[in-house]
């Protein structure tokens, strides 16, 4: 797979935030992988496109973003002549991001405990909040979703041990964001 194609596209369907979102999956990849082998090209695409489907160049009304993302990669992968294993593994990542029967592969799971990471803690709760932009109290019901959301996708016991911590963070986070509000937002 041609990697600079694939960032640009990236960034130009989803910017820094993409692009960032992309890299840091892929640190807690290799850090939840602890040593095993796993296909690092199909993680590395998939983490690049796994976003596709929700942003505004190919969002669809009533589409879950996975299912449009999916979608679109098929396309994109088909018209590159991927092998169908691989790109097989890259829609599978994909297609379960947000969580997958247990009977997927290593790098779907991995990847899937990846994206939750990034969803809880400070960083998590910061990205929540911008996604729901002047909105504070619909931005704390996103964070509490998101939460109950990665929590049940999380497979690994590593990942239920970090998630744990990064779930403090949060209760941390919005408890002083409450008091510092009066509760008022």
């Amino acid at each position: 797979m041609e990697h600079k194609e694939i960032v640009h596209l990236t960034q130009e369907y989803g910017g820094d935030w993409a692009i960032c979102h992309a890299g840091r999956i892929l640190h807690w990849v290799e850090i939840l992988a602890e040593g095993k082998p796993y296909d690092k090209e199909a993680v590395w695409v998939a983490a690049h496109l796994h976003d596709w489907g929700g942003y505004p160049a190919w969002i669809q009304e009533g589409v879950e973003h996975y299912d449009r993302s999916r979608e679109v990669a098929e396309g994109f992968l088909r018209e590159r002549n991927c092998p169908d294993p691989f790109r097989d593994k890259v829609l599978e990542i994909i297609q379960c991001h947000h969580g997958g029967p247990a009977e997927r592969s290593f790098e779907s799971c991995l990847f899937t405990d990846a994206d939750a990471l990034d969803l809880l803690g400070v960083v998590g709760t910061l990205r929540i909040f911008c996604m729901v932009p002047r909105n504070l109290k619909g931005a704390i019901m996103a964070v509490q979703r998101f939460r109950e959301m990665s929590l049940k996708a999380i497979t690994f016991e590593k990942s239920k041990e970090i998630a744990q911590k990064r779930v403090e963070e949060t209760d941390y986070l919005l408890k002083k964001f409450d008091e510092e509000t009066f509760g008022i937002y």
